[in-house]
């Protein structure tokens, strides 16, 4: 079955937005040796916020697929 156009283009969308949360995400993740115990702790909280994210995202794009 072929996907239609708005559908590919959700689906681009989404994987889009995958990526940028992974830009986001690298900075915080490639500074943390350098932060004390306290920022260490958000810096890991935001990771664990945009991992939530990524995952949704992803689930979204699988069932788009099926």
């Amino acid at each position: 079955m072929d996907m239609d156009d708005e559908t590919q283009e959700l689906i681009t969308l989404l994987c889009t937005r995958i990526g940028m949360i992974m830009e986001d995400a690298n900075v915080v993740a490639l500074t943390i040796g350098s932060r004390d115990q306290d920022a260490r702790l958000a810096a890991i909280a935001k990771l664990d916020v945009a991992a939530e994210q990524i995952g949704r995202l992803i689930k979204a794009t699988q069932s788009l697929l099926r």
